[in-house]
């Protein structure tokens, strides 16, 4: 017998075996009274982790500054500056959400 059939068919014997509840109005406000409070997403500790994040990679900009020489500029200058500049908008941008999950607590 194919699964299909066979889900269909206890979909049908669960369908009749069950009873209907009935309208209650206060259903919804009991169940949701009795849940959980909701966890917040962010904490502070993940805000403090991603603003060293920020502040090392503002380092790692400052140390490559301070090194490079402007009178040539090679392939590998322009692959750490576009690495850099895509962790560093990274880590900035998961900063910023992180605040705002740590403020909406």
């Amino acid at each position: 017998m194919n699964t299909n059939e066979e889900d269909k068919k206890l979909a049908q014997v669960l369908k009749q075996g069950a009873h209907d509840p009935g309208e209650n109005p206060w259903f919804t406000r009991r169940v949701l009274n009795k849940l959980p409070e909701k966890q917040p997403r962010g904490s502070w500790a993940t805000t403090v982790i991603y603003a060293i994040a920020l502040v090392a990679s503002i380092l790692c900009w400052l140390m490559m500054w301070r090194g490079q020489d402007l009178n040539a500029i090679t392939v590998r200058d322009v692959l750490y500056n576009a690495l850099m500049c895509g962790v560093t908008l990274t880590v900035l941008w998961q900063t910023i959400v992180s605040l705002i999950h740590a403020a909406d607590v």
